[in-house]
């Protein structure tokens, strides 16, 4: 082989380790995403319901976590936090938002099985969920 013919066998190589490496990073960044659906009572009452999916998430070492609220109420307060005393795999305790709270910094140690809450409101009334977060690939 004569030297153009190394020279672009090496630069399509290189190519493709470098897009190998780009299209591995953001599936590792992606994250995953926890929904909660809540019917809130109308003013007539009635029952609250709610569902979330998953119950436990699981993510791989420094993954963020999105969760998201679909509801029926006018409040789209999400209020996820570490349950009080209990170990946490983000180093922000408390995630709130409007329709949507993010945990994104990820404890570099965090490894295992976490409780957790996560608070809803409709209107005056709320609802206190406890599902678990499990990090890595181990039974916790």
């Amino acid at each position: 082989m004569n030297r153009r013919g190394s020279l672009l066998v090496l630069s399509i190589t290189l190519l493709a380790i470098v897009i190998g490496w780009i299209a591995a990073v953001p599936a590792n960044a992606q994250g995953k995403s926890v929904v909660t659906t809540a019917k809130c009572p109308n003013e007539k009452g009635g029952p609250l319901n709610f569902h979330m999916n998953p119950w436990e998430v699981e993510v791989l070492q420094g993954e963020p976590i999105d969760w998201i609220l679909n509801t029926n109420s006018e409040d789209t307060r999400i209020v996820v936090e570490a349950k009080e005393g209990g170990e946490w795999p983000y180093a922000e305790r408390k995630h709130e938002g409007n329709g949507r709270a993010e945990a994104t910094q990820m404890n570099p140690d965090a490894q295992g099985v976490y409780e957790y809450n996560i608070t809803i409101y409709c209107g005056e009334d709320r609802i206190v969920i406890d599902p678990r977060v499990k990090v890595g690939g181990g039974s916790g």
